[in-house]
């Protein structure tokens, strides 16, 4: 039997991108959150989302949600001050902004650099759980499996973390790709998956050397070395997608396989009801490393998840909804 993780990203960042998650936690569509700890108000938000956590917990018995890091370097303020993450410039609040993931300066990050930040930033969500365990550890626009070294200081740091601190696993998001796998993508009569174009809007299209199957593998093979869980793969292909038949479809490929997978949503809902949802984004002023041009699709995910029979397509393509630890 296959397993799935229903994730959302970047919780912690804006009202927009959390009050979507939130819904969908209420709705018990999804089973994992990775959240920021680098954008100002990214404590209170977690407090609530704790709050949230425990109100849900009382309710069922157990936990519904698992709560990971979304490791970043793209997005917010370092953690450890101005490095060769940060732009030169303090902003007015003091703090150092990471550099921008479009066209990012691989070259010029220093991995040392990295390995405080992660662990900075490890530490501080570690703080604020209280006793609960970090779930696992994701990174925001994928900028750690986008380069052979940082990768290495990327899982190297996380072991070594989980060794000395945690005693126990700490996952991490997949280093295979849906697309690179053997699954086949419902791309509604696309040329490129919208993950796809994305990159190369991002200019990661220089990172192709990297992000080779055989590269991919090796990384698989890192983590695994180093006993880091993963599930298999990454459905990344329901970005630029947000359809119920998209989701349906993917479920369906799972069905006859033996695999784990994380599905992983980028959800947004602006709180409240609005008669023009694109003109009350092009209101709202986004924080540093998010892209209000994704908000509408956003909400789409959300509505596609909320349209989703999940209990009933979980039976029909005989599926079972696990958390990180479970992969």
């Amino acid at each position: 039997m296959s397993s799935i993780i229903l994730t959302a990203d970047d919780y912690g960042a804006c009202d927009f991108i959390d009050n979507g998650i939130i819904r969908a936690l209420q709705l018990e569509k999804i089973n994992t959150v990775t959240a920021f700890v680098t954008h100002p108000d990214s404590k209170e938000r977690m407090e609530s989302l704790i709050a949230l956590r425990e109100e849900m917990k009382q309710k069922h018995g157990s936990y519904t949600f698992n709560i990971g890091l979304h490791f970043s370097l793209t997005s917010g303020s370092s953690l450890t001050g101005k490095s060769s993450l940060t732009i030169d410039e303090a902003g007015d609040d003091g703090l150092f902004e990471f550099h921008e993931a479009k066209n990012y300066p691989f070259g010029k990050i220093n991995t040392e650099d990295l390995q405080k930040e992660l662990i900075a930033q490890l530490n501080l969500l570690d703080g604020w759980l209280k006793g609960t365990l970090i779930d696992h550890v994701t990174n925001h626009h994928g900028i750690t499996y986008l380069d052979t070294n940082f990768f290495d200081k990327y899982v190297d740091t996380i072991s070594t973390y989980k060794d000395v601190k945690y005693k126990t696993n700490l996952p991490i998001r997949s280093p295979m790709s849906w697309l690179k796998s053997d699954m086949r993508v419902w791309k509604n009569g696309m040329i490129l998956a919208p993950i796809v174009k994305q990159g190369i809007e991002l200019g990661f299209w220089k990172r192709l050397q990297d992000l080779t199957k055989r590269k991919m593998e090796i990384r698989e093979a890192d983590a695994y070395r180093l006993q880091i869980n993963y599930p298999i793969f990454l459905a990344d292909t329901i970005y630029g997608l947000p359809f119920e038949k998209n989701l349906e479809f993917l479920m369906g490929e799972l069905r006859s396989k033996n695999y784990s997978a994380e599905f992983m949503f980028h959800l947004g809902h602006p709180g409240h009801d609005v008669t023009d949802m694109q003109k009350t984004i092009d209101s709202l002023i986004p924080p540093h490393g998010i892209d209000t041009g994704y908000f509408l699709n956003r909400t789409k995910e959300l509505e596609a998840l909320t349209q989703l029979d999940l209990p009933g397509k979980l039976t029909e393509f005989e599926l079972q909804k696990i958390f990180y630890a479970q992969a």
